[in-house]
């Protein structure tokens, strides 16, 4: 199984994080549950974290069977429109986004 992890490194305005929680949680899930080859995705915001922890606003995880069908995924017609509804449900989001894929171990 493999993970493709995408980190919310920065911060959102309070007085905005209820609409950008729900972009993110409705219309940008619902866009990624589009992905070919997608097992599940889950989206996570953060807690709390440990002094000096960087400062990780949200992340999104996709589960794939697989590298090749988590490039086939991220090579489709899907990601492209889930892309263009991410960088827009962005705008406000101050920081950067960080992409790491890990593969489950057993």
């Amino acid at each position: 199984m493999i993970i493709r992890s995408a980190l919310l490194v920065g911060t959102i305005a309070p007085e905005i994080q209820t609409a950008f929680d729900a972009c993110m949680r409705g219309a940008v899930i619902d866009a990624i549950r589009q992905y070919p080859g997608l097992v599940d995705v889950t989206l996570r915001k953060t807690a709390t974290a440990d002094e000096g922890s960087p400062a990780i606003y949200m992340q999104f995880d996709l589960r794939f069977d697989s590298m090749a069908a988590m490039d086939a995924a991220l090579a489709s017609p899907a990601r492209a429109a889930v892309r263009s509804q991410i960088i827009a449900g962005m705008a406000d989001f101050q920081g950067k986004t960080i992409h790491v894929v890990s593969e489950i171990l057993d």
